[in-house]
């Protein structure tokens, strides 16, 4: 029988991520995200393609557009066993149970009667079903210098499957399967180049019938992960002056991956005193998925400091005369969320600094053209900007603005480094925005059999 790929959700898009592999009629289903610009049933994944059960369910990393649907899919096909790394199911089980608490606001905020999706009571038992699996890194005499050891999976059909570091964040694993003589390789969010905390991506030897790639930097040819470091001084030099001269900064973040990279940059420009020694805060989300990282700190590059995590305060609650008392004085914010969604705390502190010229918002992660954060980012001194649908527009004077690329994704030329040692015979591009895909299809067409993802589409692998 034949191998198929159906895009339920996240193909020419990036929310929602969740694939239907089909491997000789034995159903797999990657990834069960949302999508963190839409709301209600319209954030979810398009589970009703699902025919067959499933034989398992693999879950790639714990961001939301990957894992916040997981709940839903698990009380459909309870009888689908869930795989994740070890750090990954309990970052997913956190991150879910802060999803609960945001749906019910939402539910009264916005009156959508179909939140929550699910309760904090439906979470306990995921805790005994998702199975943690480990992989670790070791030296090797081989020439490529490293050896994985992996638990590896054996399901119906003959099928084998196993995990791989794919960097990004702690805990995010690329999968690999085979079946018979033929490998498909998934690579879920990935990232080559190393972090201050994360090692980058490990790529498989075997030789790759499919491979399944992400698209989220495929649009963007001015990111080029070799140039963090300068990217790490030059956001030094920045914060410098604004705090020197007596202003905060704000960084919105995502509470996984963003806000534990940037406390340890923050804390090593602190300690060679490139950048002043102010209050740190972060969110609470961001302290709790921080202490997660502690916990499973083995899964870090070995000379990570992580003396950090324990040199900052956590936001409170963030009315407006507390985020005008927070930014009194000079301080480093780094709040939820990254692409600065409305009503979130980043939205709301941007909301006061942008009047102000002596304040900086540092935006240091892929922030989606439909976001509010992409709106400020863009916008020019003397617009007016609307932080929440039903606030008053807020003049922008502030001309410190600016964006900085430490993202935990791939460029999209390390996109095409990937594909290019790989070699497979069939490449699937998904997660991304159009145009970013088109590019990489024009890149690579020529040399593999490549296809673009597109939400209900199923795609014939044979």
């Amino acid at each position: 029988m034949a191998w198929t790929f159906t895009v339920l959700g996240g193909g020419q898009e990036i929310g929602a991520n969740s694939y239907l592999l089909s491997l000789s009629g034995v159903p797999l289903l990657l990834d069960a995200g949302l999508h963190p610009k839409k709301f209600g049933l319209e954030s979810l994944p398009d589970y009703d393609r699902i025919e067959r059960e499933l034989e398992a369910i693999f879950i790639t990393h714990a961001h939301l557009d990957h894992v916040g649907s997981l709940p839903i899919i698990n009380h459909r096909h309870p009888q689908a066993p869930i795989f994740a790394t070890l750090p990954t199911k309990d970052i997913a089980l956190r991150m879910l149970h802060n999803t609960v608490t945001v749906m019910n606001i939402f539910r009264e905020e916005k009156g959508l009667t179909e939140y929550p999706f699910f309760g904090h009571e439906d979470l306990w038992p995921l805790e005994g079903e998702i199975m943690g699996l480990d992989y670790k890194i070791a030296p090797s005499s081989s020439a490529r210098g490293k050896q994985i050891y992996s638990d590896q999976l054996h399901l119906r059909g003959g099928i084998q499957a196993r995990f791989l570091p794919a960097g990004h964040v702690l805990g995010a694993g690329g999968i690999l399967f085979r079946q018979g003589r033929r490998f498909l390789f998934y690579t879920g969010d990935i990232s080559l180049q190393a972090q201050v905390l994360i090692p980058g991506a490990i790529l498989p030897d075997e030789k790759i019938d499919t491979l399944i790639l992400e698209c989220t930097y495929g649009n963007d040819p001015a990111y080029y992960s070799q140039n963090r470091q300068k990217e790490i001084e030059s956001f030094g030099r920045e914060a410098h002056s604004i705090l020197s001269a007596g202003g905060c900064v704000l960084i919105p973040a995502f509470a996984l991956g963003k806000t534990q990279e940037l406390l340890c940059i923050i804390y090593q420009l602190m300690r060679t005193e490139k950048i002043p020694s102010v209050p740190l805060f972060i969110s609470g989300l961001g302290k709790s998925i921080t202490e997660i990282y502690q916990d499973h700190r083995r899964y870090l590059r070995p000379q990570a400091s992580i003396l950090s995590f324990d040199l900052f305060s956590v936001l409170g609650y963030l009315d407006d005369l507390s985020i005008q008392a927070l930014l009194k004085e000079p301080c480093i914010i780094v709040a939820t969320n990254g692409m600065m969604v409305e009503n979130t705390p980043s939205a709301r502190i941007a909301r006061w600094m942008v009047p102000e010229e002596r304040h900086g918002i540092f935006f240091c992660g892929y922030v989606d053209p439909d976001t509010l954060g992409y709106r400020v980012f863009h916008a020019r001194p003397g617009e007016a900007l609307s932080f929440s649908p039903k606030g008053d527009p807020v003049t922008i004077h502030n001309l410190n603005i600016r964006r900085f690329y430490l993202s935990s994704h791939a460029d999209r030329y390390e996109l095409l480094e990937v594909a290019r040692r790989i070699k497979p015979r069939n490449i699937v591009l998904i997660h991304g925005e159009r145009e970013g895909m088109e590019f990489m299809k024009g890149e690579l067409e020529g040399e593999f059999q490549v296809w673009i993802g597109e939400r209900g589409k199923t795609i014939t692998l044979d």
